[in-house]
């Protein structure tokens, strides 16, 4: 007996070492696996740190992998951009396959504040598909199989934080705080999925718009998992938003090329409160205090076969009667609200889709307001009938909802618009087949909040006059923050912009007696007269791709970074996402300045701009105080007083501040000095030191012409004719460059009567020349 006691403990005891070894044992194979997997399958750059953890207890008898700071970082056209960043990852794997080696099994999988970013651009491409692919040669199996094997049983996740934005469509969608496990045996082949997700926050747009905006949200859906003919029933699938609670139920069969499903939805609370906590600017922290009362239905479907040229029919269901909602303590109300939306579609394309929002009315603090819009074949020839009357009276919103710490907000919106007809109706020019007519006035409207715009905005009236062809805008007048402006034109092609996203044209007048661009490029507070040293930090700023706008400007004093401009007149022009300046003129630093030339921010990260410039009579001293590219490129310019003229053509990048890309810098610069005068500069000063010429330390600047050219950054100097007394002249050639280098050659006339006590030293060089 002892010694079949002594043989099992000290079975035990190798047994526990074992299992206390075994993570060290396997870490270096691991680890090692993982890199070069990695490497191997993905067109990504994978880290994580390498102080990886490994543990059997935990899992027993399975084998605990834990990483940290674990980052999928793009390439090519994706270059740089995360796709995933993982603080703290574990894994547990079946022990028997780690000791085999051959495939490592994962059973689960935990993820601790993970960071996702999906994206698919424009044309398709999704920054999720790494995976290498080798057109050259067939693929071993040998080579690409991979030694991992998925018999996952759960999947958690904790506190993560999910974009997913679809520039191609587009759609965008966000889950902020949220939590996630998955249960199911994925080794079989008919099993019970599990899943179960709560987000924090919700967000999701379609075509720039958000139809859900940072929506609580709390998912249960149960699939029965059918993996070999690949079908999946959904049953008991419950989704929460806000107080929306909705049941869904059908399949989804993709067993074959195509798509095939049946699949349910309907509110199973039919109370008006439910859809209401939906709106954003209502669903607060006292919305459960809240006065709220109608009825409210909603359901849908989707049914039919998904090709890659066909799509499965859909309907959607939105009646509110009767609603009433009216915050405690506060006296306005929303009442009487009614709405009736039918979207149908039955199948096959997109085009099919009908549209029929028949009704929809409300009182909003005391004031009704109307819609209607019905749509039908929106792809093809997209068919509107609709129309918007009421008034909204700001002041009151005060009185019927709580608003944000900070906000101000007042003001009357009238509204009285409606249109018929079909959009090719516009876009041939055919306007009379159109029916667009209305108004749409705004007056004393006030807004600011400490978030969004800190700086506040006043419209004190605005008219919109619709007809099918333009819209008129007699009057737009207003501040924001210090600047005001006065606007007054027209707008074309306003439904084709909102409908088919197709470029929206105006031609604009803009008057304004002071005008702070710095209010709009910068975080930083905006002064109202800057100095010199007041430069704040900028940003570089996108043109939209679709607006195509004329605007003459006229602005008494325009403030642009550290920089005050004079009478800015001229024209310029928003197109193919560049800003063009055409004939703009303004007075600056003492002189005056014409501007032709463009900013194009077709790459917003990196802006370029060609300009050229026309300048008059600018003060020297100035510039290089309030120009830093004049500091940068023309160090010389802080030792000189006076007037210059110049035409200067010049391109360059930005920095993503608006900073100048020195080494990007390109041109010509053809300058003329009147009158000026060069004073205490280091280098002439040493030549006059050593030349016993005191004169030269003060040089006067007289009908002085010479040409810059600007390469790369480097400003170069073929040949100046510097006259620099009676007699006396200097021709300089050379370059000054970004790095501070300087390498400038003069070749100085001095007759030998202005050199004074340098002529005793000149005479002995000669007597020794002529010994």
């Amino acid at each position: 007996m002892k010694k079949f006691l002594k043989i099992t403990g000290i079975t035990l005891l190798v047994l526990i070492i074992f299992l206390a070894a075994a993570p060290f044992l396997f870490k270096g194979k691991i680890l090692n696996l993982i890199r070069t997997e990695a490497n191997k399958n993905l067109n990504a750059t994978v880290n994580f740190s390498d102080d990886i953890s490994l543990g059997i207890f935990r899992s027993f008898p399975n084998l605990s992998l834990g990483l940290n700071n674990v980052s999928v970082v793009g390439k090519d056209t994706f270059n740089g951009d995360t796709l995933v960043y993982l603080p703290e990852l574990r894994a547990t794997l079946n022990l028997m396959s780690v000791i085999k080696g051959d495939k490592i099994e994962i059973r689960s999988i935990y993820m601790k504040d993970p960071i996702i970013n999906l994206l698919v651009l424009k044309n398709g491409k999704a920054n999720w598909d790494i995976a290498k692919a080798d057109s050259t040669k067939p693929a071993d199996p040998a080579d690409t199989a991979s030694k991992f094997k998925l018999g996952l049983e759960k999947l958690q996740i904790d506190n993560g934080n999910l974009v997913y934005d679809d520039q191609s469509m587009p759609f965008y969608t966000a889950l902020r705080n949220f939590d996630h496990t998955l249960k199911g045996d994925f080794t079989q082949d008919v099993f019970l999925l599990e899943t179960k997700t709560v987000a924090q926050k919700m967000t999701i747009g379609y075509g720039g718009i958000e139809y859900l905006h940072n929506v609580m949200t709390d998912i249960k859906a149960d699939i029965d998992m059918d993996m070999k003919n690949m079908k999946f029933t959904f049953r008991d699938n419950i989704f929460i938003l806000n107080q929306l609670n909705l049941a869904a139920d059908g399949f989804l069969d993709l067993n074959g090329d195509n798509m095939d499903m049946d699949m349910k939805f309907a509110a199973k609370k039919t109370e008006f409160k439910n859809i209401l906590s939906l709106v954003p600017a209502v669903f607060t922290k006292d919305y459960d205090k809240a006065k709220i009362s109608g009825k409210m239905a909603f359901d849908g479907f989707v049914k039919g076969t998904m090709t890659e040229t066909t799509i499965p029919g859909f309907g959607i269901n939105l009646m509110v009667e009767n609603g009433f909602f009216q915050y405690p303590d506060l006296p306005k109300s929303l009442s009487d609200v009614n709405l009736k939306l039918n979207v149908i579609n039955k199948g096959n394309t997109v085009d099919n889709t009908v549209v029929d929002l028949s009704r929809f009315h409300m009182v909003m603090a005391g004031e009704p307001f109307d819609a209607r819009l019905l749509v039908k074949t929106p792809t093809s020839n997209m068919y509107l009938d609709g129309a918007v009357k009421g008034k909204v009276m700001l002041d009151e919103f005060r009185n019927m909802m709580p608003l944000d710490a900070g906000t101000k907000l007042s003001g009357l919106i009238n509204a009285d618009v409606n249109f018929k007809g079909y959009m090719s109706a516009i876009e041939k020019g055919q306007y009379e087949n159109f029916n667009a007519a209305g108004t749409l006035g705004i007056n004393d409207l006030i807004y600011s909040d400490p978030v969004s715009l800190p700086q506040g905005m006043k419209i004190s009236e605005m008219a919109l006059n619709f007809n099918p062809a333009t819209v008129k805008m007699p009057v737009l007048k207003g501040t924001i923050g210090m600047s005001d402006f006065a606007t007054n034109g027209e707008v074309n092609n306003i439904f084709g912009y909102m409908l088919k996203d197709q470029t929206l044209q105006g031609n604009l007048n803009l008057n304004s007696n002071y005008f702070n661009i710095n209010e709009f490029l910068s975080d930083d507070k905006a002064k109202e007269t800057p100095a010199a040293a007041d430069t704040v930090k900028m940003q570089a700023f996108e043109v939209p791709a679709n607006i195509d706008f004329v605007i003459n400007t006229a602005v008494k004093k325009m403030i642009y970074d550290n920089l005050v401009m004079n009478d800015f007149m001229g024209n310029v022009t928003l197109r193919n996402q560049q800003l063009l300046l055409n004939n703009v003129e303004t007075n600056l630093l003492g002189g005056n300045i014409i501007m032709n030339g463009a900013y194009d921010a077709r790459n917003p990260k990196f802006p370029f701009s060609d300009l050229d410039l026309k300048i008059t009579k600018m003060d020297i001293a100035k510039t290089f105080e309030y120009f830093n590219t004049v500091k940068t490129l023309l160090p010389i310019a802080q030792y000189t007083t006076g007037l210059l003229s110049a035409n200067i053509n010049l391109s360059n990048n930005y920095n993503n501040d608006l900073s100048v890309a020195y080494p990007t810098v390109n041109g010509l610069m053809g300058i003329s000095i009147g009158d000026a005068a060069i004073n205490d500069f280091k280098i002439l000063n040493i030549i006059a030191e050593k030349l016993k010429m005191p004169r030269l330390k003060n040089l006067a600047l007289k009908d002085l012409k010479f040409r810059l050219q600007l390469d790369k950054g480097k400003v170069i100097l073929d040949s100046m004719i510097l006259p620099m007394w009676q007699g006396a002249k200097a021709k300089i050639t050379g370059y000054s460059s970004l790095d501070k280098s300087i390498n400038y050659i003069a070749k100085l006339t001095i007759p030998r009567k202005d050199f004074g006590a340098a002529n005793t030293a000149l005479e002995g060089l000669f007597s020794q020349a002529k010994a």
